[in-house]
């Protein structure tokens, strides 16, 4: 059921009488933590300051949200934001008295941060390329966009042992990720059925666990029948005193997939005799009322600028209908700022259909981009400092916002991304030839940057020298990937690498898989075949070559 403005209404006047208490003195800091993270708002690295966390479900914003963002990122976030690796924005710097007022803005336009953070389902992903990719069997938007509904007031929401994250996916890249989720969901068809295979019990952080499937078709409609059921199988039997064995995932590793997909279809027939029928009516009503944005009438015409075709290779996917093209553009570490992020909304008006997604991999995309607009389209992204090709490719690294930032990191991780980019531009490392291929980082043990699903994962820890001063070091993975039925946790290669080192550790990894891969070899599979120990062996090579 679609949420109501007098649900919001009254949340929000909640929520703020609370954060005035707390202003007043009237709430301890310990009382005030679960309300404001409730709504996605997390003490900084100072503990004196705040990061405003964004949910964008699917990732969705038209052009109309994204202008009132910009403004929201000028006043109360120094002119600059963050999309993260579950497709939502953070805002860092945001005054604590202006909260109240920053969310009336966003739930003007349809945003709420409700559910950002806590022990809630948080934000929903998806594919960027849904309804328009050439591969999937039917666009999963308004699926996301129910099950986003579904939870948002629930009562199960924010009481739940532990954070829930939802990936829904329809083309087989796995864009969403669907396997590193609570609950994973693929789009499939069977006899013309739409429908969906349906795992669960997925999770990053220190004890990595991938989802297992607990159905291999379920009818589309009764999508909401199944997410409920796990939304309460994880309420019920989540561990509710240990934080750190609070996840779904230590449920399914518990009881076996055996056991814990008993567990689920048990549950899954009780839902369904409670409420099996609205939960279906609630999704139809979704699908009624999701509309796709009509293009720009018509092509705007442009000539090549430098760096053109290199850049349509990588960032301009081919869409279902072959006179558009679905256009990524690439946001280094997944920082913009609120001139540019105002500009691409424009930009969206122009070229596409007035809509924009962030994606997983922290970049922006235009769906419905005529292709005779591309040179038009990149030549104004060059004026706006935005033309970066190579999207999902070795040089479009993945990073949390690490200790800039973030109270829990232990490393700079957007730092030493910054670094692995500059090195591999000054060694004119091509990164199109590779093929995708992707870095991600972590800045701690918890995996915001999913480092353990990366084709190269870095995680940072603090180590002495010889001199006892500590020193940022990462851990590296190598051979992770996502896909279903495909997904894999990285190997981890020997030793620790100085923050100093690593940038040439990642660029011989690469190189090595480059020169020793057999034709249309991954490096997940790569790896899978290899083993580890000659990339062992570079890793250590590429670290002793700053002293000799």
């Amino acid at each position: 059921m679609t949420p109501t403005r007098e649900q919001f209404d009254r949340a929000r006047e909640l929520h703020a009488g609370r954060v005035e208490a707390y202003r007043r003195g009237e709430l301890s800091d310990g009382e005030f933590r679960p309300v404001r993270l409730s709504y996605g708002l997390y003490y900084q690295l100072d503990h004196t300051s705040y990061m405003q966390r964004i949910k964008l479900p699917g990732g969705m914003m038209s052009a109309e949200q994204m202008d009132v963002l910009a403004g929201i990122f000028d006043d109360y976030g120094r002119g600059i934001t963050h999309v993260t690796t579950r497709a939502d924005v953070q805002v860092h710097w945001v005054p604590i008295e202006k909260v109240a007022d920053m969310y009336a803005r966003l739930e003007a336009v349809g945003i709420t941060t409700r559910g950002a953070c806590a022990d809630s389902v948080r934000n929903v992903t998806a594919c960027p390329f849904a309804g328009t990719s050439p591969h999937e069997p039917f666009d999963v938007t308004p699926y996301v966009q129910a099950i986003h509904d579904a939870f948002l007031f629930s009562p199960l929401n924010l009481t739940l042992p532990r954070k829930f994250k939802i990936g829904v996916e329809g083309c087989p890249l796995d864009c969403a990720q669907a396997a590193i989720n609570d609950i994973g969901l693929y789009a499939a068809e069977r006899g013309g059925k739409k429908g969906f295979s349906v795992w669960a019990g997925g999770g990053l952080g220190a004890a990595p666990f991938l989802a297992v499937q607990v159905a291999d078709f379920v009818p589309a409609e009764d999508v909401l029948v199944w997410c409920e059921a796990i939304v309460r199988v994880h309420h019920r039997a989540g561990e509710r005193k240990n934080r750190h064995k609070a996840r779904l995932k230590f449920v399914a590793r518990k009881l076996g997939a055996a056991g814990f997909t008993e567990l689920v279809r048990a549950e899954v027939a009780k839902v369904d005799a409670e409420r099996g029928e609205d939960l279906r009516a609630d999704v139809r009503e979704a699908i009624a009322a999701h509309r796709v944005p009509a293009p720009a009438a018509a092509a705007i015409r442009g000539s090549a600028r430098p760096g053109f075709e290199a850049w349509a290779r990588t960032n301009a996917a081919p869409q279902r209908d072959a006179a558009f093209a679905a256009v990524t553009v690439t946001l280094p570490l997944g920082d913009v700022d609120s001139n540019q992020f105002r500009a691409i909304a424009r930009l969206s008006r122009e070229f596409g259909n007035g809509t924009v997604r962030a994606t997983n991999e922290q970049n922006l995309v235009l769906q419905w981009v005529r292709r005779e607009s591309l040179e038009a389209l990149h030549g104004a992204l060059v004026d706006l400092g935005l033309a970066e090709g190579d999207a999902s490719l070795l040089s479009d690294v993945v990073s949390c916002p690490g200790l800039d930032y973030c109270s829990l990191a232990v490393t700079r991780s957007m730092g030493v991304g910054e670094r692995i980019r500059s090195h591999l531009a000054e060694q004119r490392i091509d990164s199109s030839a590779l093929g995708p291929f992707h870095v991600k980082i972590s800045g701690c043990p918890n995996s915001c940057g999913q480092h353990h699903v990366g084709d190269v994962g870095l995680t940072g820890s603090m180590l002495k020298d010889e001199a006892g001063i500590d020193r940022p070091h990462y851990s590296i993975l190598v051979g992770g990937s996502v896909g279903e039925g495909r997904s894999r946790v990285g190997k981890r290669l020997m030793g620790r690498f100085s923050e100093n080192d690593t940038p040439r550790v990642v660029a011989a990894v690469a190189a090595h898989y480059g020169s020793a891969r057999q034709i249309g070899e991954s490096f997940a599979d790569f790896v899978q075949r290899a083993g580890t120990d000659g990339l062992d062996a570079v890793a250590r090579d590429a670290a002793r070559d700053e002293v000799r």
